[in-house]
């Protein structure tokens, strides 16, 4: 798989997200549990430690990591379901999405076979329209 990596500013993703969320340093810093002094040096750094941004995502309601990165939309799904499901990627989600495309390609199958269904009524027709002609040929050429 191509990813392709990003360098992200982590503290100045979360400034921003602080803002769009009308939400204090302070409100921030005991979401958190840390002092609003430690909230200055977090929206100064670039980095933190993987543990304190998942707990970031958590409070902030947003998913910092994917910033670094986009997958593509199949892996997103396959995350997603891994995430809904408490870590299980076999769980509801990812059944129900596998029972809906099974439902889909049945629907798909059936409707082949009505249209095959058809085409053979219909090629059947023609063979039997066929059939006629030549009778009324043979019969034409009798009467001369």
């Amino acid at each position: 798989m191509n990813v392709e990596l990003k360098s992200v500013h982590v503290g100045r993703e979360i400034a921003k997200r602080l803002d769009e969320l009308n939400m204090t340093k302070t409100e921030f810093g005991k979401l958190i549990g840390v002092q609003q002094q430690h909230v200055n040096r977090i929206l100064e750094r670039d980095t933190m430690e993987t543990k304190k941004l998942y707990k970031v995502c958590q409070v902030l309601e947003m998913n910092f990591f994917a910033l670094f990165c986009k997958f593509p939309t199949n892996v997103n799904a396959y995350l997603a379901a891994v995430v809904l499901g408490n870590g299980d990627a076999n769980n509801n989600i990812g059944e129900a999405a596998i029972l809906s495309e099974i439902e889909k390609l049945k629907s798909d199958v059936k409707h082949y076979e009505e249209s095959n269904a058809l085409l053979r009524e219909q090629i059947q027709t023609l063979r039997d329209n066929l059939a006629d002609k030549d009778e009324l040929i043979q019969v034409y050429k009798q009467s001369k």
